[in-house]
């Protein structure tokens, strides 16, 4: 546009306005943009703020776009990413627009953004109870739950104890570290990670605790195909793939199908306590709002009891109803 500012051009739906004669609208916004970015703070615009566009109700100002880039940027930042708000901004709505056009279901949307809403807000809630010290299980009930029992809680997968160590395969002490790996003793571990952990890309020391095999498995490039003979028969293990070489030691382990040890079938039990506290405290709470929302007259139960899940009167009929539609 050229000459005096003119206000309300349209094309497709977009309404562009210029800052002033004789300057294109961009170039104007990026000097304006520039201007603020030089010195050592934003400063609010004086005034009513310029529309830089607008997609029906919605409207994008200079303000807008200023409040999103950094302090001190350089200049051609500035203007990548001035012009990237823009457009982005420009796109989200003309696709947003054309959507709400063609899709007829807009209610049924609403429905969904409403019940994720719901849903979200509760999850939160939910999280942050479980996260509080109210649902925390003692050791106590653990232990008394494992006793009780211990003879359903089988292991799917081995269990093992041990050492395990991945290396680069040109690391000069690779005779030393193997021979401390294999060994094992307290002494050798005291002298691997005295003198070699800084050669060391990962390293894993399960020897006093009960480790899911798979959980090791799945860091060694190499294909254990049935698990169960492999650890029955391997006390030490090398492989080398891509430059690394790693290195396994199992000092003891656990077949499949075996009764889990309560240190390593503990913390599932507590988890699993929890949660059922948590459940229940759920299903208390739930109640005791529906009383009280019922009491308050916010919840009004007419053919249907929330408390008894029944219905009040016309049972029968009622069930028949119901069931029709299966007939």
């Amino acid at each position: 546009m050229h000459g005096t500012a003119r206000r309300g051009v349209r094309s497709g739906g977009i309404v562009w306005k210029s800052l002033h004669s004789g300057m294109p609208l961009l170039s104007a916004c990026l000097s304006f943009v520039m201007a603020l970015s030089s010195c050592g703070e934003k400063k609010e615009i004086s005034g009513t703020d310029d529309i830089l566009v607008s997609v029906g109700d919605s409207t994008l100002t200079l303000s807008d776009v200023v409040r999103r880039i950094p302090v001190g940027i350089e200049k051609e930042d500035s203007m990548i990413l001035f012009r990237s708000i823009v457009d982005g901004w420009i796109e989200e709505r003309v696709l947003i627009d054309m959507a709400m056009a063609k899709l007829p279901e807009l209610d049924e949307i609403e429905r969904k953004v409403s019940q994720y809403r719901n849903r979200l807000i509760v999850a939160e809630y939910l999280g942050k109870l479980r996260n509080g010290s109210k649902f925390k299980v003692d050791r106590d009930s653990v232990r008394l739950f494992y006793e009780a029992h211990k003879g359903e809680l089988m292991t799917e997968t081995p269990l093992v104890k041990g050492i395990y160590l991945k290396v680069s395969e040109n690391s000069g002490p690779l005779a030393d570290i193997r021979r401390c790996v294999y060994d094992a003793s307290d002494e050798s571990v005291d002298e691997l990670e005295k003198n070699w952990m800084g050669a060391a890309i990962q390293y894993e020391y399960f020897k006093e605790e009960w480790v899911d095999w798979e959980v090791i498995a799945d860091q060694i490039p190499y294909r254990f195909y049935d698990p169960d003979a492999f650890l029955s028969s391997t006390n030490n293990f090398e492989t080398t793939c891509n430059g690394f070489t790693y290195l396994l030691h199992i000092s003891d382990y656990l077949p499949s199908g075996s009764e889990m040890p309560y240190e390593f079938a503990s913390e599932r039990i507590s988890a699993m306590l929890e949660q059922a506290k948590v459940s229940s405290y759920q299903e208390a709470l739930v109640r005791a709002l529906v009383q009280k929302a019922m009491s308050e007259g916010k919840l009004v139960a007419f053919g249907y009891d929330p408390l008894s899940r029944r219905f009040k009167d016309g049972d029968t009929n009622k069930k028949k109803t119901i069931q029709k539609d299966e007939k």
